[in-house]
């Protein structure tokens, strides 16, 4: 690192002053340098975003160019970004900003039949040649196929014309919130839906108090069927998932998300009865079934 941010941003420091996730601090001024690890063709689009959100004083940390004035820096194979670190995680992040999306194809996330298609489609393929590597996952997956199916069924009997999409993440939690390279573009509620799953799944919110999160949210009666069916959609399985093929995660984290299933039905199920007061949802008859005479 040291020699990409001399050469390429005329930065210097020495490696030891360079965390290993890549954070320094240089002339007053926090910095990161990440790992790109997005299609390349979308960072004209990030960086985009990135100005229009800067220009609007909006929190977001900012792209820095190299020296020949490109936001990506290859070197021995791998792309690099430098990030200017403007703005720290606090609570109450959301900020709801919506984007003409003609500018951003690239970055829109809102088909969400399609995209959840394609993952279970590769994963149902790759798990076939991981049996004896990964029991665990093989063990468990089917059921999170079957969920996540339940939700592609869900999305597509939706009429979703002309609705707005506003600047997202590809996951919420703090390290990621003001990330540039972190954005998407999708429906309002996905933000909600993504720090709502990690909350419940990490213990950091009960089923009582994120009842009471929605009750005080203001969503129109689309955003609010959205919500429930981005809950149903296992995002929060496949990240370990992945976490454990490509990145050497202790398999056995994935109990941690088994273990609790059931309640995570409960909570489908309490949220599914709340919204239902609000506006006339469609709920997902097997997990209405297990819980409804409880």
């Amino acid at each position: 690192m040291e020699y990409i941010l001399s050469y390429y941003y005329q930065i210097i420091i020495d490696n030891k002053k360079i965390d290993n996730n890549g954070y320094f601090s240089y002339n007053n001024h926090l910095f990161c340098l990440y790992k790109y690890q997005r299609k390349i063709e979308e960072i004209n689009e990030l960086v985009l975003l990135n100005q229009e959100m800067l220009n609007n004083n909006y929190n977001v940390n900012r792209i820095i160019n190299n020296i020949y004035n490109k936001p990506l820096t290859l070197y021995e194979g791998i792309n690099y970004v430098l990030l200017l670190i403007k703005s720290q995680y606090q609570n109450g992040f959301f900020k709801f900003i919506s984007v003409n999306s003609n500018k951003y194809k690239l970055l829109e996330r809102n088909n969400w039949g399609y995209l959840w298609s394609m993952k279970i489609d590769y994963i149902e393929y790759q798990i076939k040649h991981l049996v004896n590597k990964y029991p665990l996952l093989y063990k468990t997956v089917n059921y999170y196929i079957g969920l996540s199916e339940n939700a592609i069924k869900y999305f597509n009997m939706l009429r979703l014309d002309n609705i707005n999409l506003f600047i997202s993440h590809r996951r919420v939690n703090s390290e990621y919130i003001y990330n540039p390279l972190e954005l998407v573009i999708d429906y309002k509620v996905r933000d909600i839906s993504e720090y709502l799953k990690d909350s419940f799944i990490n213990k950091k919110k009960d089923i009582y108090e994120i009842k009471k999160y929605i009750l005080n949210l203001s969503l129109s009666n689309v955003d609010y069927v959205l919500l429930y069916n981005r809950m149903l959609y296992p995002s929060y399985y496949f990240d370990i998932y992945e976490k454990v093929v490509n990145a050497n995660y202790d398999e056995k984290e994935i109990n941690r998300i088994t273990d609790m299933s059931m309640q995570y039905e409960e909570l489908l199920y309490e949220i599914y009865l709340l919204i239902k007061r609000k506006i006339n949802i469609i709920g997902i008859n097997w997990i209405n079934n297990k819980f409804k005479n409880m």
